[in-house]
C-alpha cells in the first residue's frame, strides 16, 4: 500500500516538474528583461532535476511493487502431493 502511494506521488511530482521545466524552456525563447534570465535558468535546472529524481523514484517503486506482488503470488501456490 505504501509503495503505491509513493509511486503516485512521484508520478504527480514528475509531471508537475516536467511542465515547469517546459515552461521555463519556453521562456528562454521569449525576450526577457536581464533581471529574469537567472530566475528562468534556475527554474529550468531545478525542474529538470526534480523530474529526473522523480523518474528514478518511480522506477524503484515500480520494481518494489512488482516484487511484492510476485512474492504474494508464490505463497498461494501449493504443490499437490
Amino acid at each position: 500500500m505504501k509503495t503505491k502511494l509513493v509511486l503516485k506521488m512521484a508520478v504527480l511530482t514528475g509531471v508537475l516538474a516536467l511542465i515547469t521545466a517546459g515552461y521555463c524552456f519556453w521562456l528562454m525563447t521569449v525576450p526577457l528583461s536581464y533581471d529574469w534570465v537567472p530566475v528562468v535558468l534556475i527554474g529550468f535546472v531545478i525542474g529538470a532535476g526534480v523530474f529526473v529524481s522523480s523518474s528514478i523514484i518511480s522506477l524503484i517503486a515500480l520494481i518494489r511493487l512488482r516484487r511484492t506482488s510476485r512474492a504474494s503470488n508464490q505463497s498461494q501456490i501449493k504443490p499437490a502431493i
